[in-house]
């Protein structure tokens, strides 16, 4: 008597070696790629972060500096800059307090760092970070009224790389 069998005669379950060849050189494929699509997720996600946090610094730090200097008295502004620092990196003027009395304000670069000093404070305060270039000039030479800032920030990425954003207000109008 025949025994029912569910697989004919010299066919068994299971896997042929073509189908596991097939299967570790799938496996292989992925291993080796696995690593390379990590590290470009890691690159990528540290640019984007270096690009919003120096978007930010730089609109901030600009939004500020441009309030501040439309409240300055034009004939006090005196643009020079700290020891050691790149020309033009210090801005100091005075401007009116809302109880009529008059301040001093400085705008300096330290470093990578952009500091507001307040009434002849020997240090300032931390404006921004990852801070590469400040300046401040005259754009025009009939019109001391008007004074161009000019910013880079600059942020480190990876692999020695950096993200440099540079950003200009070529025309503050100082109003007083």
């Amino acid at each position: 008597m025949v025994k029912n069998r569910p697989f004919p005669i010299g066919r068994r379950p299971g896997y042929t070696l073509m189908e596991l060849m097939i299967v570790v050189a799938i496996m292989g494929v992925l291993v080796l790629s696995a690593p390379q699509i990590f590290t470009k997720v890691y690159q990528f996600v540290r640019l984007a972060t270096a690009r919003a946090e120096i978007q930010k610094n730089a609109r901030e730090a600009l939004s500020n500096v441009n309030r501040e200097l439309r409240q300055a008295v034009a004939t006090s502004i005196v643009i020079d800059q700290r020891s050691g620092q790149p020309p033009h990196s210090r801005i100091t003027f005075n401007r009116y307090k809302a109880d009529g009395s008059i301040g001093t304000v400085s705008y300096y670069q330290q470093g990578r760092r952009l500091y507001l000093a307040l009434d002849g404070a020997a240090e300032g305060r931390l404006v921004a970070d990852n801070l590469r270039y400040l300046a401040f000039s005259y754009p025009r030479t009939d019109d001391s009224d008007i004074i161009s800032l000019s910013v880079t920030f600059e942020k480190e990425t990876y692999e020695g790389g950096a993200k440099a954003l540079q950003m200009a207000v070529e025309k503050v109008r100082i109003m007083n």
